[in-house]
């Protein structure tokens, strides 16, 4: 039994005894309910959700691909700049260049430079302009060595949304300014059917 001076407090694991003026000075600071500010919860949430757009925005830029320009106009700007930026080799006639951006998937392949702009020859097949490719990125390729499938580089062309035959012709499967990604160890471009 406890006397009038003194309060049991009981939790589930263990018993406290304190005199009554403890508990009116605890009650004092702790009992008090707490003050809502609503002016100032509202600015913390601003500020955490500007934090959070701006994270976002950083994120987003640093993983989706700058989108196309969609006027002809800057479309005519932004190939013109290729074409002034673009490198390869001086030998190939202008009539006959494609100006290309060229990726090395980073995932996947190893590179000195992880993606610039070129220009080929149109009459190429996508397996010669994949072995240029590879040598301007300084991508190790091996697909000339025999090997397996995990080893081989492809070409995944962005803007059709498939990946190239070595066989294609450059000329008939891209565009000036389109996108090429080389990417190892994909397998083929089409699944042969009859082996299966």
């Amino acid at each position: 039994m406890a006397s009038s001076t003194t309060s049991e407090a009981t939790e589930p694991q263990s018993f406290t005894t304190m005199n009554k003026g403890d508990v009116d000075a605890i009650g004092s600071h702790c009992a008090r309910p707490a003050r809502f500010d609503p002016q100032a919860q509202t600015e913390r949430a601003k500020t955490a959700l500007s934090r959070l757009r701006t994270w976002g925005k950083e994120k987003q830029t640093a993983v989706l691909p700058k989108p196309k320009p969609s006027s002809n106009a800057a479309r005519l700007v932004a190939i013109n700049q290729l074409k002034k930026s673009a490198k390869g080799d001086d030998k190939i006639p202008l009539e006959n260049r494609i100006y290309l951006h060229v990726e090395a998937e980073a995932n996947t392949t190893t590179s000195k430079y992880p993606k610039g702009d070129f220009f080929y020859n149109k009459e190429w097949s996508v397996g010669r302009v994949l072995d240029a490719a590879a040598k301007s990125l300084q991508v190790q390729n091996v697909n000339n060595r025999g090997g397996g499938e995990e080893e081989r580089l492809r070409v995944f062309h962005v803007e059709a949304g498939r990946l190239l035959e070595f066989s294609e012709k450059t000329g008939d499967v891209f565009g000036n300014g389109n996108t090429m990604v080389l990417l190892r160890g994909v397998g083929p471009a089409v699944p042969d059917l009859i082996q299966a």
